[in-house]
């Protein structure tokens, strides 16, 4: 039987990763629900398809875009540049980084 190694987390870092989760998903959620091109593009008649014309973005779903980016960008530099990551080296380093990424997934003691 092996034992997984886990890190004990600062509440700050646990936050930021947090953050950074919410802020993934919000992107996701706004790209979803975006036409697929950011451009308007014209239909275009394949060998065997046909691809339909796409509509393209307009400038509120392109702003909208720019500073969701901005956050996702912003928590993800919080995770990555936070302290705790200078206190783990190589292969720690790694698994630990791993296990952020799942903190909400992780059984709860208590």
């Amino acid at each position: 039987m092996s034992t997984k190694k886990t890190f004990d987390f600062p509440d700050d870092l646990a936050a930021a990763q947090r953050t950074l989760a919410t802020a993934r998903a919000a992107r996701s959620a706004f790209l979803a629900s975006v036409p697929e091109w950011t451009e308007p593009e014209p239909e275009m008649v394949l060998k065997h398809d046909t691809v339909p014309s796409g509509e393209g973005w307009s400038e509120e779903q392109k702003a909208e875009n720019r500073r969701l980016l901005a956050a996702e960008q912003h928590a993800a530099q919080a995770v990555w540049a936070h302290p705790f990551w200078e206190t783990l080296h190589g292969e720690d380093q790694e698994l630990a980084r791993a296990q952020l990424q799942h903190l909400d997934d992780r059984p709860r003691a208590g």
